[in-house]
């Protein structure tokens, strides 16, 4: 009798984790096979590949600061569609100025007049977003690009959550170009960048679940660990269909979302 009862709790046991696995949960020691940068961007993408959002379009708070006193405050007008473009527009789309990113370049306005056109690699427009829709070594290959070490890892935890960090084998050092991801949801947390010596860091946070997706709602710009500029989200909306003319130079003056 114990024989049979054991057998059938295995069985219980046996179909319950069959249960989860289906249904996408995972045990805590899953991720364990994640060693290194190559490793985290392969399991960003197999876990929200046709999950997360391809067009997200929003309002924002742009705050700036000086020290601790914020100096101006502005509305902008952004729209993504991936992979790799992103459309911004500086206190409304009547202001004339702005700017697009699409194809690694960037497309700068002022007084709807195209002010000029520069290579662009954007690790934020990458890790936030591109990095769920890119096959995993073109994401990898543009990581390194950027200065991103990744054979180097460490874990941390961020504001209470286990993360995983790469980029650097010391989760102190605040200098070196890396980032941080959710070691549970596997979303961007904190992105550090160190262009021509200057130690700048990057807060992605205060995420919320709007229309069942994951959203990050709050953006912290640091410069040396001083906040220049806090971005807050609004008015989020998931456009259905990418219009190709919110990235198109030519109709910048015409186009709005």
């Amino acid at each position: 009798m114990k024989k049979t009862l054991l057998s059938w709790a295995v069985a219980i046991l046996c179909i319950s984790l069959a249960s989860l696995s289906f249904w996408g949960f995972t045990s805590p020691g899953k991720n364990k096979t994640i060693t290194n940068g190559t490793d985290l961007v392969k399991a960003m993408y197999s876990r929200w590949h046709k999950k997360w959002y391809p067009n997200f379009a929003f309002d924002q708070r742009a705050i700036f600061y000086e020290g601790e006193t914020v100096t101006k405050e502005e509305v902008w007008q952004e729209v993504y569609s991936q992979p790799g473009y992103l459309g911004i527009r500086f206190n409304g789309f009547e202001s004339g100025n702005g700017v697009i990113f699409r194809n690694d370049s960037l497309y700068t306005f002022k007084d709807n007049q195209l002010q000029g056109k520069t290579p662009q690699l954007h690790p934020l427009l990458l890790l936030c977003f591109d990095v769920y829709f890119l096959q995993p070594n073109v994401s990898a290959e543009k990581l390194q690009k950027l200065g991103f070490n990744l054979t180097k890892m460490t874990e941390a935890k961020w504001q209470g959550r286990d993360a995983y960090v790469i980029g650097t084998t010391d989760a102190t050092d605040n200098t070196t170009p890396q980032f941080w991801v959710d070691k549970e949801r596997l979303y961007i947390l904190r992105v550090l960048t160190n262009p021509k010596g200057t130690p700048r860091d990057v807060e992605i946070g205060n995420y919320q679940k709007i229309e069942g997706k994951w959203v990050a709602t709050e953006v912290i710009f640091k410069t040396y660990g001083k906040t220049t500029m806090r971005e807050e989200y609004y008015n989020m909306r998931f456009p259905k269909v990418m219009n190709k003319a919110w990235y198109d130079p030519a109709q910048f003056v015409n186009t709005t979302w």
